[in-house]
């Protein structure tokens, strides 16, 4: 699964994708995604890649009203897209500076 979110993502053209390993720290899910979309456009279009991606997978969706963070449950994967100003702003990845990341490469894509 988190092969075919990664896919989605890249589909898209999302940029500064990230996966943190959360398997060994959190019972609630495995992976934390954070990828950046240069205009509300794309980050809203994040919506119909995943769906598409995952179509036996319930999604649920935080943010869609707005288009600047959208936060993707998919129970095991948390998948965050946000427009690049609120990324830099917020600056989400400063949080999990110790979580070990997965190196998108190695999973094929």
């Amino acid at each position: 699964q988190l092969k075919k979110v990664i896919k989605a993502l890249n589909d898209l053209k999302l940029k500064d994708i990230i996966v943190y390993d959360f398997r060994t720290y959190s019972p609630l899910f495995d992976y934390m995604v954070i990828a950046s979309g240069s205009s509300e456009r794309q980050v809203l279009a994040s919506i119909r890649h995943l769906t598409d991606a995952l179509p036996d997978t319930p999604i649920k969706v935080e943010g869609a009203s707005e288009g600047r963070w959208l936060l993707f449950d998919l129970s095991d994967i948390i998948v965050n897209v946000m427009h690049q100003d609120e990324r830099d702003y917020y600056q989400l990845d400063k949080l999990f500076f110790q979580r070990d990341t997965v190196n998108i490469e190695e999973l094929g894509l």
